[in-house]
């Protein structure tokens, strides 16, 4: 059962930040819905499946499940819900699809540089691809429940200030700020940045040999990839930068604020991520209806 503390007192900057999520959130939620069960919709009426379409169904889940809870985090900013085993759910739920996402998408991008760096092996492996992708996809999600049950007692209600609010004078274990900061972030990270940039040069490359259409194609690729590393940078570094801050910084109100607008940062991914979801859906059903 929900329990409510309506009634708290808050001081002008925790007011001010209340205000901004009030104003933020709802947004985010009917944005990210609409487009995600666009995205689902699109999905259903796809015939031939791929890799690729697998990664991206999984990404649609986790990013969907995020949207899904987000009521509760808008019900939270308008009054205070109590901590309570809910809570812990709900942010074990939210740590988890973000990390799936970061995961889903490093595996994206690290497919789609094989695939353009080393086309022969994947004209090789193209009988097995969706095994692969389906297996990849399964061991994230494995790996994500296997940390969450290890650590749900850093979301204990003891550890919460708020529903979603841990309390800043308590830090986080240091194994779990270092799987969080490094196999969460940092190696994904390096993943990404890696195989996008690869990728973005060979595509650039391979211009002075095509012409008409086909050099079209692979410009708006090329933006699409830069969209989506860029887009990855900007929503999950902020979150990961906060984490640091709760852990080292003696700042609670500045700790405070700037976890609650890296969070809001990195929920956004889940507007992103569907627009990313059309564009790729789009061109590769018009390469198979090519066929």
């Amino acid at each position: 059962m929900i329990e409510f503390n309506c009634s708290s007192r808050m001081n002008h900057t925790e007011a001010a930040l209340k205000l901004f999520e009030r104003v933020a959130y709802i947004p985010v939620f009917i944005v990210g819905f609409s487009l995600n069960v666009t995205a689902l919709c699109i999905f259903c009426r796809i015939k031939r499946w791929t890799d690729t379409h697998i990664y991206m169904l999984n990404l649609l889940f986790a990013d969907f499940l995020a949207i899904l809870i987000l009521p509760f985090k808008i019900l939270e900013v308008f009054c205070p819900i109590t901590p309570s085993f809910l809570c812990t759910f709900l942010l074990c739920t939210q740590f988890s699809n973000m990390y799936c996402s970061i995961f889903i998408i490093t595996a994206i991008s690290f497919h789609r540089f094989i695939a353009v760096r080393f086309p022969f092996l994947a004209k090789t492996l193209l009988s097995k691809s969706r095994m692969i992708a389906i297996t990849t996809c399964i061991i994230i999600w494995v790996i994500i429940a296997v940390i969450c049950s290890r650590n749900y007692q850093e979301f204990l209600p003891d550890m919460l200030e708020r529903c979603y609010d841990r309390k800043v004078a308590i830090k986080l274990k240091i194994p779990f700020l270092v799987v969080l900061e490094v196999l969460g972030y940092l190696i994904p990270l390096v993943i990404q940045i890696i195989c996008s940039t690869q990728t973005i040069y060979i595509l650039i490359r391979s211009l002075r040999h095509v012409e008409g259409r086909d050099r079209v194609e692979r410009k708006n690729t090329t933006a699409i990839i830069a969209a989506n590393m860029f887009t990855f940078i900007v929503c999950f570094t902020p979150v990961h930068i906060g984490l640091l801050l709760q852990n080292y910084s003696s700042d609670e109100y500045f700790v405070r604020v700037f976890i609650n607008v890296a969070e809001w940062v990195a929920t956004t991914n889940c507007c992103l991520d569907s627009i990313g979801y059309y564009f790729l859906l789009k061109k590769i059903n018009k390469r198979q209806s090519s066929y």
